[in-house]
């Protein structure tokens, strides 16, 4: 009689079997619909955040197109990963695995590996904010410690500088502490000169003006405005120092200081003013 009721009731029971399983597929597929949709949402807000913050910054275009498009593709990579995981986690979980151990020993794991990639989560969030901050970019000329250089090319993980000699090298975005860029916007062209005690300097100011007007209409794609005097910087044995200065294009204020010393030498040359013996510029 067992045998009987239980061969009436295999029917039912397969039946609510089956309902079981298509209702899990049901909800596995709304679940990856969800992540998809969540998905596309943080990617159309991260854009939009995104415009908002290059639309008021006052550099490059391009530059902060790449800077943007950057940051971005990293916090939609996170995020990708954040959600999937979620995902998955609740798919394994509609087929009925308890997810309890499965997440403990996901800490346990990640708590492992955090250890051990201190330095490497360190160069990673460092990097990130030096993005996020604009704090420099390829191209610019920059000071890191004791090394200068151009940057060549920068990750969240390192920075590649090449020096004026063609020497790379490659620093840990971790070890980063402070950086003195020299090619922000623009550079200043600061020139020195020393003539000894007995040079007019009245007469010195008039004929340096002239020097002024060869350097702006010379150099005037790298000039940025007016040529100045600044006046005697100091007095010392040698004689009297003078200190003059323009504003340049960042990455021509060599190419323009070597320049306005080669025509400052020509016209103190054919007024008969020499420099001090000792002062070299």
């Amino acid at each position: 009689m067992l045998e009987s009721l239980l061969e009436q009731l295999d029917p039912i029971f397969s039946k609510i079997q089956t309902h079981q399983f298509l209702l899990s597929i049901v909800h596995i597929c709304e679940i990856l619909l969800i992540g998809l949709i969540v998905l596309k949402l943080v990617d159309a807000g991260l854009k939009g955040i995104w415009a908002r913050v290059s639309s008021h910054d006052i550099l490059g275009r391009t530059r902060v197109e790449q800077r943007t498009e950057t940051l971005r593709h990293i916090v939609r990579s996170v995020g990708r990963i954040v959600i999937w995981g979620a995902a998955i986690m609740m798919i394994i979980h509609e087929f009925g695995v308890d997810t309890g151990p499965l997440l403990t020993g996901a800490g346990i794991l990640g708590l492992a590996v955090g250890f051990g990639a201190q330095a490497l989560v360190k160069d990673v969030i460092t990097g990130f904010f030096i993005l996020l901050e604009d704090q420099y970019g390829v191209g610019d000329s920059v000071r890191i410690g004791d090394l200068e250089g151009v940057v060549e090319d920068m990750s969240l993980r390192t920075t590649i500088l090449r020096n004026f000699e063609g020497h790379i090298h490659v620093i840990p975005n971790g070890a980063v502490s402070s950086v003195t860029v020299t090619t922000r916007d623009w550079a200043r062209a600061v020139v020195d000169i020393t003539v000894p005690h007995n040079v007019e300097i009245a007469r010195l100011f008039n004929v340096l003006e002239g020097s002024e007007s060869l350097i702006a209409e010379k150099m005037k794609d790298q000039v940025l405005d007016k040529p100045r005097i600044l006046g005697i910087e100091k007095f010392s044995d040698e004689g009297a120092t003078v200190r003059m200065a323009v504003k340049t294009l960042p990455l021509k204020r060599a190419e323009v200081t070597r320049e306005w010393r080669r025509l400052i030498r020509e016209v103190l040359d054919k007024e008969g003013i020499e420099l001090s013996q000792k002062k070299e510029i």
